[in-house]
């Protein structure tokens, strides 16, 4: 027969941590509205920008930038060191959110066949760091986000470290794993190639779009770096703020059902110690009955 005040404990305990958990969905809930509201605000700028990149991007006057893997008019190799950015988070408790970027990081290489030895990892999150460092990669970049004394100070570090790496050869492409926010109860892993940059198939070469840009001077190169510099870190900046709300949202559905099947074991175990009571207080009641008997 189970022990009744087993039972108890475990009731009074799981009763506890359902308490912990309700509170931690609301304050993810307070969080993921204000991330949220920061994240599409910001959204409108990011896709401005997006469309900047795409008319000028096809510019032919543009592609011995080495931004376009061309440096003094030559390829760069094939098969060279490739430079993974990896968005993840700084605390866990939040379902698969950080376990989905690296379940897409070991396919992307499994699915590429990329040699394991010529990849460097730029990460932002302890999750991330703690995860790479520990399956010993290659870090070029790991920080966390309480190091940082702004997001958008952190973002620029991250680019200003990878672009570095990729102009002086160290890489020779760059890629991005970081959650995608689809809605509260969907965030999806996904990667997307940064560098080189690749011309558009839908464009006509030669054409700005509506952009002039004539032979460059030095006054002229020093526009574009800030116009590519720019873009990179807005669409950096830009996966961090979805990264947060994405984080928050899924904090919120893990605590719902954290709490919902502490709400079902408790269920679980009151009927279990009923039916555990029910039966001791049979036993004691047959335990009069025969004392009876054998007294008469």
């Amino acid at each position: 027969m189970p022990n009744l005040k087993s039972i108890k404990r475990k009731i009074s305990s799981i009763k506890n941590t359902r308490q912990i958990t309700k509170a931690m969905k609301m304050v993810a809930g307070s969080k993921f509205k204000k991330n949220q509201a920061a994240m599409n605000e910001y959204k409108a700028y990011a896709s401005v920008y997006d469309g900047i990149m795409d008319n000028i991007k096809n510019n032919s006057v543009l592609h011995l930038h080495p931004f376009y893997g061309k440096n003094d008019g030559k390829d760069r190799k094939t098969g060279g060191n490739i430079g993974i950015v990896i968005i993840s988070t700084d605390r866990g408790l939040c379902g698969s959110f950080n376990i989905n970027l690296f379940k897409l990081f070991n396919e992307e290489i499994k699915s590429n066949g990329l040699d394991e030895d010529k990849i460097k990892i730029y990460v932002l999150g302890k999750k991330a760091y703690d995860f790479f460092k520990k399956n010993n990669y290659d870090i070029a970049f790991g920080m966390l986000y309480s190091d940082g004394d702004s997001i958008l100070n952190t973002a620029g570090l991250l680019c200003d470290t990878f672009i570095r790496d990729f102009k002086n050869n160290v890489i020779d492409d760059v890629y991005i794993i970081s959650n995608h926010y689809i809605s509260t109860l969907q965030q999806r892993a996904y990667s997307e190639k940064l560098l080189p940059i690749k011309p558009s198939d839908n464009s006509v070469s030669g054409k700005s779009g509506g952009y002039l840009i004539e032979e460059t001077t030095a006054y002229e190169n020093e526009i574009i770096d800030t116009i590519f510099n720019n873009y990179f870190r807005t669409k950096i900046y830009y996966k961090i703020l979805e990264s947060f709300a994405g984080e928050q949202a899924s904090r919120m559905n893990a605590m719902d059902n954290a709490t919902r099947n502490a709400g079902k074991l408790i269920n679980k175990l009151t009927a279990a110690y009923n039916k555990a009571r029910q039966t001791a207080v049979t036993l004691e009641i047959l335990d009069i009955i025969n004392g009876v008997n054998a007294v008469k």
